[in-house]
């Protein structure tokens, strides 16, 4: 069949699509996935969200039934074929060690063959790879991720991508949201204790975690499985209204962030640009503005930017960079 055109409205842009070879990247955490295609100079085509694709929560056959009804919703909003996929990139939460990325991959590849569909190259990596990919829109830079872990990505002039920190809240993840609530939670049990000082900690926790003694921190943290990340906000809260423990765990966390800076940028070409991303950094509150002002006086020749794409269109990116065989 010749290719045609066809207008479709994406967002308040209107592209028109080549019907040939279309390019998709989805990034896929544990609530959601979503899906994007892309033609070949770029040009969004199609955008669709579908069920989650953790495959370390829900399984590999799960995650990749999700992965499919998406690309179904996206084929369908492109008015595209199944064998008009030239390439597909999965950026998904839990990709980001070989071993593991190959299992979600070969398990993906082998639900579609089941499925009687064609199967595209598909490649895989974290969802951290997508969003620094869509944060400077292919381009070289940075991005320092502060959720419930932390990590920072650094993509050079070369492509090549360098890591610091993720190393897990076992051993690592400093400045994160599991840190920061860890930190509130031995700073509150020190105050119980009488072993620390006061702390308006004690208060809030009391207040919105029902947590005042040692049998019910005991109870939500071993029995109750309290989500520790969940807290940050409470620390940087009390910060702001300033309480001096949770200023210092606010500290504590803010120069381990701008750690992870440091030790990236022997690898960059400076200038460059930095996108704070995750639900500690991505909003304005007293931690992330100190990060920004710590990062604007020790690193004049970084600038912090948002980031300019989204992650599922970052994997798209790195879909139409794939070379099929």
């Amino acid at each position: 069949m010749p290719p045609h055109k066809l207008i479709l409205n994406v967002g308040d842009d209107i592209f028109l699509l080549m019907q040939n070879s279309i390019f998709l990247g989805f990034d896929g955490g544990a609530t959601k996935t979503t899906g994007v295609a892309i033609d070949s100079d770029r040009n969004v085509v199609a955008e669709a969200t579908g069920g989650p694709s953790n495959f370390q929560i829900i399984g590999t056959e799960k995650a990749s039934e999700n992965i499919l009804a998406t690309t179904e919703a996206l084929l369908t909003k492109s008015g595209t074929r199944f064998d008009q996929i030239k390439a597909v990139y999965l950026g998904l939460t839990g990709a980001g060690r070989i071993k593991d990325a190959d299992r979600m991959r070969d398990a993906f590849i082998e639900y579609l063959a089941k499925k009687g569909y064609p199967v595209p190259d598909v490649r895989i990596g974290s969802d951290a790879i997508a969003a620094l990919e869509g944060a400077f829109a292919g381009r070289p830079g940075m991005i320092l991720i502060s959720g419930t872990g932390s990590i920072l990505f650094a993509k050079d002039e070369q492509e090549r991508i360098h890591r610091v920190g993720g190393w897990g809240r076992f051993i690592g993840d400093e400045g994160s949201g599991y840190a920061i609530g860890r930190a509130c939670l031995s700073a509150v049990s020190k105050h119980i204790d009488r072993r620390g000082k006061w702390t308006l900690l004690s208060e809030l926790l009391k207040e919105r975690k029902g947590i005042e003694n040692q049998q019910s921190m005991i109870a939500e943290v071993y029995q109750n499985n309290l989500d520790i990340a969940s807290l940050a906000p409470i620390v940087i809260e009390a910060a702001e209204r300033g309480d001096e423990v949770a200023h210092e765990i606010v500290e504590e966390a803010s120069a381990a962030l701008v750690e992870h800076v440091r030790a990236a940028l022997p690898n960059l070409k400076l200038p460059v640009s930095l996108a704070l991303i995750g639900s500690v950094l991505s909003t304005d509150n007293f931690l992330s503005e100190m990060v920004k002002e710590q990062i604007g006086k020790e690193f004049p020749q970084i600038t912090i930017r948002n980031p300019e794409r989204p992650p599922a269109l970052g994997a798209a990116l790195l879909a139409l960079k794939i070379e099929s065989p």
